[in-house]
């Protein structure tokens, strides 16, 4: 047995296989397939007796892995050959893949695993080799060749899950949306390709409810040509924007659930300017510089506006509906010019209010009922019907016109619901970091770490996440980036012991007053680690490199160094000068000539927590808000139940109780 030893430390190994992300897992397993040109791709799941998931099983009919791909393939990461290549193989398909660490993602969804391949040699005949893997031993993969009776090229992927690793999250309806999405642009654009999951064809074609094209125009001078493509989705919750340089292959993608919270869409968007470069600057956002940004302004501005109008579609629709079933508060059509100007300002609130009506007959008809008297007898104060419907008393009822004249009902609610989740996950958040049970299972890497990438306002409204779990020298391409500067031969940037760095998140916002832009580096440690020497070492050898590596020099810029966690010990308490204490701050700023300003604060999670329900107070207090325990987990559940150690992923109160 000849054994392939990966040029990567086992810890590398795991962190690449993002093994708290399952579903992710099995999207690179398929994509590895789809890269081999198969045109058969099957996923199933064996069962153990207690119903879980006991053995994944990928197969396809592709090319195969040949002999002399194996060393890239299994020897080493990042300079795999896709990273040259446009095409497959045999030049039938554009490439998904890049970096070659698609196939270390199989170990989120089980402990062992074994790749039996079939590939053809030059001369066409037909060999065989088995390689395997396990969690013990990342990063070696020993393989052998082996005889065969079959006669045709294809790959087997197994992976068993000895540990009983929760994957029950693979088998919801949610991941079959997210698969359907993820595959989408080319399954339909390529009909000789069948992806299975489960015995199930993946068709996203029979769940399309709508599909629309918008032309995006861009740039400087409006000179770049894009295209925005919106799939709507039947069913389903899931909403994401993908950009790709064509129409099949999406490489970079990005939550959409904020962006319209009303429908279930996939977004993609196509632009020949997407190379590698390009899209690792989308994170940016607005902030990105030159066309980039410009790109993704015109995306959210074209949603916006897409949406807008289907609102206004469903409620003429809704409008349809109501006059079919004879509930519609007018008969005939308006005679005169008062009563088209009633019928026409009826048929917009009552459009807007339609998803708060009852869908019961005898109420909706009551309901219109109140808001035609309402309109018709005190025309100028619209929200009589919402004091008749929800017993809002006159002064809240005048309060709601009054903004109502400034703003939209719909913006009303999304800024006290924005409040209301905030809340509600700070609660669920307490539980997590100080409950005595429940904390203990919460680890900083698969759980801490991946639920505040998505909850950054935590840290401040303005910051945009530059990167995750990754060192010291992404974080010199991104300082570049905001400063427009080539990243391109960047020197590796090592810490004063000439070791590698890794920080946890990297936010940063480019403010306009001066053109100053302010980086913060966080590093989160777990609920049961107490904070000392090493961890302050650890943050300040951080912010040394930024103070003393040419690299980084500029005036305006600013870095603040943050460490949180639960508590810590007496030399963290005495590092803290009493003037500092309200911040944490115990590395005072720090400026030299031509160099940015540099500070580091040590915070309690307790604190950090405190302060954020201090700055919602306000609102909370006059929402009349204030959620359970119960509530504040069910709603993390609800948004992140993948991102939860596997114990509280779902409810287990006994409902008696």
């Amino acid at each position: 047995m000849t054994e392939l030893i990966l040029r990567a430390g086992a810890d590398h190994v795991a962190r690449l296989a993002h093994e708290s992300d399952p579903a992710r897992a099995v999207i690179e397993l398929v994509w590895n397939a789809i890269d081999a040109e198969a045109t058969d791709v099957s996923v199933r799941f064996d069962h153990s007796e207690m119903d879980a998931i006991s053995k994944t099983t990928v197969t396809d009919d592709g090319h195969g892995i040949s002999l002399d791909e194996l060393p890239g393939a299994f020897g080493r990461i990042g300079d795999s050959w896709k990273m040259t290549a446009s095409k497959s193989k045999n030049g039938k398909r554009g490439l998904h893949g890049r970096f070659g660490e698609g196939r270390l993602r199989a170990f989120a969804l089980g402990s062992r695993v074994e790749w039996d391949s079939h590939s053809r040699d030059t001369t066409g005949k037909l060999l065989r080799i088995v390689i395997s893997g396990t969690t013990e031993r990342r990063n070696i993969f020993p393989w052998d060749p082996a005889p065969t009776t079959q006669t045709a090229p294809g790959t087997v992927v197994t992976i068993w899950n000895d540990t009983q690793k929760s994957l029950v999250m693979l088998e919801s309806d949610s991941t079959m949306s997210v698969l359907r999405s993820h595959f989408a642009p080319l399954l339909l654009n390529d009909d000789k390709l069948q992806i299975s999951y489960q015995g199930t064809a993946l068709n996203p074609s029979d769940e399309i409810a709508d599909q629309t094209p918008v032309p995006l125009t861009f740039g400087e001078s409006e000179e770049q040509q894009g295209l925005l493509h919106i799939i709507e989705w039947r069913s389903g919750k899931h909403r994401a924007l993908y950009y790709g340089p064509d129409d099949r292959h999406f490489l970079y993608e990005e939550s959409a659930k904020d962006l319209e919270p009303q429908f279930s869409y996939s977004a993609y968007i196509t632009w020949n300017g997407l190379n590698h470069g390009a899209l690792s600057m989308l994170p940016l956002g607005d902030m990105a510089p030159g066309d980039i940004g410009s790109l993704w302004q015109a995306v959210q501005r074209a949603l916006h506006e897409h949406f807008a109008g289907r609102r206004r579609e469903r409620r003429r629709d809704q409008l349809a509906k109501w006059k079919k079933d004879r509930v519609y508060p007018y008969e005939g059509e308006p005679k005169t010019e008062s009563e088209k100007a009633e019928r026409a300002v009826f048929d917009v609130v009552s459009g807007t209010l339609s998803q708060q009506i009852s869908t019961k007959r005898a109420d909706a008809q009551l309901t219109l009922a109140l808001l035609r008297d309402a309109l018709r007898h005190d025309p100028d104060k619209l929200t009589t019907i919402l004091h008749e419907v929800v017993a809002l008393n006159d002064s809240d009822r005048d309060i709601l016109t009054g903004l109502l004249s400034e703003t939209t009902l719909p913006a009303i609610i999304k800024a006290a619901n924005v409040v209301a989740s905030r809340n509600k996950f700070l609660t669920g958040l307490e539980h997590l970091l100080f409950d005595p049970v429940d904390a203990g299972t919460v680890g900083e890497k698969d759980h801490l770490h991946r639920l505040l990438e998505r909850e950054l306002w935590i840290f401040g409204e303005a910051y945009h996440l530059m990167s995750s779990e990754r060192g010291l020298t992404e974080l010199l391409r991104n300082h570049l980036r905001l400063e427009g500067l080539p990243t391109s031969g960047v020197e590796p940037v090592k810490r004063w012991d000439s070791r590698s760095g890794r920080t946890d998140l990297h936010l940063a916002v480019k403010m306009q007053e001066f053109e100053r832009i302010r980086h913060l580096v966080v590093e989160l440690k777990a609920p049961d680690v107490q904070l000392g020497r090493p961890e302050l070492d650890q943050l300040e050898d951080y912010a040394n490199v930024v103070l003393s590596n040419p690299a980084f020099a500029t005036e305006r810029a600013e870095w603040d160094f943050l460490l949180v966690g639960t508590d810590w010990d007496d030399v963290v308490e005495n590092r803290i000068s009493e003037d500092a204490r309200p911040l944490g701050r115990f590395l005072n700023p720090v400026r030299k000539q031509g160099r940015p300003q540099v500070r580091a604060y040590v915070r309690r999670w307790r604190d950090v927590i405190d302060e954020n329900r201090g700055r919602l107070a306000f609102v909370t207090r006059n929402l009349e808000h204030d959620p359970t325990l119960e509530e504040g987990l069910g709603h993390i559940r609800a948004q992140y139940a993948e991102l939860l150690p596997s114990g509280l992923r779902e409810d287990t109160a006994d409902p008696a109780a």
